[in-house]
Order: C-alpha cells, then sequence, then structure tokens
C-alpha cells in the first residue's frame, strides 16, 4: 500500500529539562592539621529492591525462587504477596490453562507489579483449549487472564497466548492502570475483551496501554472496549483475523457503549471476513455512536469484507491513515470527523449487498478531509457517497479512476462540497 500524502498542521516537540544542585560543605572549610575537625563521612542510602516470584510450567512450590518456582495458578495470591513495585516472572514452557486465571490483586499507583517473560531466550507460551485448527462449530475456548475489581496496576509483558477464547485479557469488572506489551497471540476468539462478569453492570477501565502486539488469527475481534473506558493507548499492533469466518462476525478494533479519549497509533487491522449474512460484515476499525474524542495516526485497515474504518463516534481526528481492498474503505457516521492525509486503494465488494467506495459518508455525519489521495480501476466504484443529511468536504486531494466509474453520489439533502481536487480517469 502506497503511503498516504502527509498534511501536518505542525509538529510539537516538549522538552523537559531538570537541574539539581548539590552543595555539599567543601573541603577546603575544613583544617587538615587540625585533629579535633570533623571527618568526612558519606551516607549511602539505597532504594529498596523490589521482590521478584517466580512460576514455572511445573511449578510446585512458593515462588520465593527460580528453583521453588509456583504454578500459574497462583499468581493472584504471589501479586498480594509480593506487594506494589514487585515483578511476577513466568519461566519458559508451556502452560497448558483450562481454566481462567482470575486477578483481583494489584499493584500501587507508580508501583505496579509486572507479570512477563524471562528477559532474553524463549518465553512462556499460555495455551488454553480452544479447537487448533480454527471451526466455529468446535470448541471456541475460554479466557487467559481474567481481571476483576482490585486488579489495579498491573503490567503484562513478554508473553504468548494460543488457542484462547473470549480474551487473552477479560477485563471483567472496573480497574485502573493497565499495561499490556510484548504480546503474540495466535488463535483467539479475542485477544483483548473489556465485558462485564455475570450480568454486571460495569467494567470500565481507567487507563489502559496496549502496545508491541501481534494478533494472528481471531474469529471475533482483536480488541474490543466497551463501558466508559478511558484515557487509552494503542500503539503498534498487527491484527489479521486470518479470514477466520462464522463467529458472526469479526472486527479488528471495535469501540462500544461511551469509550473515549483514546490514541491509535501504528496499528494495521486486515482480513476481518464475515459470509454469514446477506449483507457480509467485518471492519478493521469500529466505533459506535456514543464514543467519542478518538486519534487515529499512521493506522490501516486491508482485506475487510466491510469496512477499513466504520466510525459512527464523533469528535475524531485521523492523521496519515490509509485503507485498501474493503467494501467501503472508509465510512463515517458522526459529526466533527477530520481526516488530514489519507490514503485509498482498490475497495473491494467481495459478496453480499452494499456497494464498493472509497468514502462513504451517512447520516447526520460531518466530514473533512484534507490531503487524501484515492487510486483504483475498477469501473464499478464510487469514490465519494453522500447519503442521508450528511455534508463531506474534500479539499487538495488527489483522485485517479476508472473513466466509467463515479467520483460522486449524493443523496438530495446530503452535501459534498470538492476544493482543489485533481481528478484523473483512464
Amino acid at each position: 500500500m502506497s503511503h498516504p500524502k502527509t498534511h501536518l498542521s505542525g509538529t510539537r516537540l516538549l522538552t523537559a529539562l531538570v537541574f539539581v544542585a548539590c552543595s555539599p560543605t567543601p573541603v577546603s572549610a575544613l583544617n587538615p592539621t587540625d585533629q579535633t575537625a570533623p571527618s568526612m563521612t558519606r551516607s549511602v542510602t539505597s532504594a529498596p529492591i523490589a521482590p521478584t516470584a517466580y512460576i514455572a510450567p511445573d511449578g510446585q512450590g512458593d515462588g520465593s525462587t527460580a528453583t521453588n518456582a509456583a504454578d500459574l495458578t497462583q499468581l493472584n495470591a504471589l501479586i498480594a504477596q509480593a506487594g506494589p513495585g514487585a515483578t511476577i516472572e513466568l519461566a519458559a514452557g508451556v502452560y497448558n490453562v483450562d481454566l481462567p486465571v482470575a486477578l483481583s490483586n494489584g499493584g500501587a499507583h507508580g508501583a505496579p507489579v509486572t507479570i512477563r517473560g524471562p528477559a532474553t531466550g524463549p518465553g512462556p507460551v499460555l495455551q488454553g483449549t480452544r479447537a487448533d485448527p480454527y471451526d466455529p462449530l468446535a470448541e471456541p475456548g475460554k479466557p487467559l487472564f481474567r481481571l476483576n475489581a482490585g486488579a489495579d496496576h498491573l503490567a503484562f509483558a513478554g508473553l504468548t497466548c494460543q488457542n484462547v477464547g473470549n480474551g487473552c485479557f477479560l477485563v471483567a469488572e472496573p480497574i485502573t492502570d493497565l499495561s499490556i506489551t510484548r504480546i503474540t497471540a495466535t488463535n483467539v476468539r479475542r485477544f483483548f475483551e473489556n465485558a462485564a462478569a455475570d450480568g454486571g453492570p460495569d467494567a470500565t477501565i481507567n487507563g489502559l496501554s496496549i502496545s508491541n502486539v501481534v494478533v494472528r488469527g481471531f474469529s471475533k475481534g482483536a480488541i474490543r472496549l466497551a463501558y466508559d473506558t478511558h484515557d487509552v493507548s494503542i500503539v503498534d499492533v498487527l491484527g489479521d483475523s486470518l479470514q477466520y469466518d462464522g463467529d458472526n462476525f469479526a472486527i479488528g478494533v471495535h469501540l462500544i457503549d461511551s469509550v473515549h479519549d483514546v490514541v491509535i497509533e501504528r496499528v494495521t487491522m486486515n482480513n476481518a471476513r464475515d459470509t454469514i449474512h446477506d449483507y457480509w460484515n467485518g471492519d478493521g476499525f469500529a466505533a459506535e455512536p456514543d464514543v467519542y474524542n478518538l486519534t487515529f495516526v499512521e493506522t490501516s485497515a486491508s482485506g475487510n469484507t466491510d469496512a477499513g474504518y466504520d466510525i459512527k463516534a464523533t469528535n475524531v481526528h485521523m492523521v496519515n491513515v490509509g485503507a485498501s481492498d474493503n467494501k467501503r474503505n472508509f465510512r463515517f457516521w458522526g459529526a466533527n470527523t477530520v481526516l488530514d492525509g489519507c490514503f485509498g486503494a482498490n475497495p473491494n465488494l467481495r459478496g453480499g449487498t452494499g456497494t464498493q467506495v472509497q468514502v462513504h459518508v451517512v447520516d447526520q455525519a460531518d466530514v473533512r478531509l484534507v490531503g487524501c489521495t484515492f487510486v483504483d480501476s475498477d469501473e464499478d466504484t464510487i469514490v465519494f457517497q453522500v447519503e442521508g443529511d450528511a455534508q463531506l468536504s474534500v479539499r487538495d486531494t488527489e483522485v485517479a479512476r476508472a473513466a466509467a466509474s463515479v467520483l460522486s453520489r449524493v443523496e438530495p439533502a446530503a452535501r459534498i462540497e470538492l476544493l482543489e481536487l485533481v481528478d484523473q480517469t483512464s
């Protein structure tokens, strides 16, 4: 996929400098010949060393040392025993996990408990009961880690999860400050799920960071966030559904309820697939109507049977985003959506109902595109489709398309504004 044309309004660089001055008593102030002069002493106070506890696939000990490692089922107790700032190290090897590992203990603000694999060498592989290879009629699997109330200030790093059901990480009750990094997942229903336990009212996350994650093979989604979850960062994540079909249906990143203040940067979501309905669903990124304050930076979506981006949220800012080979590369429903640099290529209606579109703007959406490029050679493509009472403004944009294709299709109550548009047909 070609890179989108860049039009950035500016770059902000924040630099913080901290100066610390120390003024010890100068040695020259002491008389070296005076035997009554006080001797010079230095007092060094060492920071306390955070404890480390150990878990191994065949652990039978109390977790106090690597040779006395505990079993994974003792993780919650070890978090409580080790306390804020501690590290729980999972030894390399395969952990067969039949039931979710429930967590209700955590760290403290500024002192999370870190659950991680070894710093070097092979890491731990957490293996669930999901059917492998994937079969929508076979065992769907269970969650891996279930985070309940109290599981605050936790950090997970350097793990692999495979053959897992609805969440390598399932947040089932409200928590604060969760970090997930350097994780690889294969054959999952979802990698990250946010769903209240046993019909509970809430599972809001206050502060979430997901980074450096690869998810290959998901049937429902890579990441779903719900409730009033906020202050979220999703960075450097690759999700590829591998066209898992039949689980009604996959969405790469899905934001629902009143999720807000989310930054999604350098995230790619590919190949969400649905062929079991007359309308083929399956989006790369989707956000529902009550979601707000979203930022996308250098994200991409391709090969999805519905939209690359299906965004109903309000107050959305996208910078240098791309989409290709989706039925609708970009689809917007909400107010105050701005794309500052985007690229769309080769929309593809694989099956089911609907139109093949680069940019689809519907309902009462208000969308502005600046500095975008759209490329396609299929005469069945519509470049800009505007419906309902929606408004679309396009500025400083280049279009390359088939001569028989449609540049814009606009319903009577809708409005489109094309300024500084280069339209090339062939």
